[in-house]
């Protein structure tokens, strides 16, 4: 079996088993709403291979692949008649750490504004002694 083989294989596997239906799962129906549970799908795989020759002229091969997946869950969609919710799993998804930042980059932002005006308050006080030193010359 050739490393282009090997590849072809793994990737194969890798293909079957993770599908949209293995991040956006069954739905199942329970007192009266529809909960869809989410996952996050983590995998990797490697494989690699090689050819030589030995001192009397005989000539080998030898390969292999491996693979590895990770499926974590981590919310589920619960729909009803009035709403669809999104309720996460202990954790803190990609997106809920952007929103908890938020109010952090703001306070930045506030400060950086608040540094800048006095530098600014500074610089035009400068400006205004000059301009009174000028006059009384």
């Amino acid at each position: 079996m050739s490393v282009e083989n090997i590849i072809k294989e793994v990737t194969g596997e890798l293909e079957r088993l993770v599908t949209t239906k293995t991040v956006i799962g069954e739905p199942v129906e329970a007192a009266g709403k529809t909960i869809i549970p989410v996952t996050k799908v983590s995998f990797g795989f490697g494989s690699g291979g090689g050819e030589g020759k030995g001192d009397k002229g005989e000539t080998g091969f030898g390969g292999g692949g491996g693979a590895g997946a990770k499926i974590e869950p981590i919310a589920f969609i619960v729909v009803s008649e009035d709403e669809a919710r999104l309720l996460t799993i202990s954790g803190k998804t990609d997106f809920g750490k952007i929103i908890e930042s938020v109010p952090e980059v703001i306070d930045k932002i506030r400060s950086i504004k608040s540094k800048m005006g006095k530098k600014e308050e500074k610089s035009e006080v400068a400006e205004e002694a000059e301009h009174e030193g000028s006059e009384e010359e």
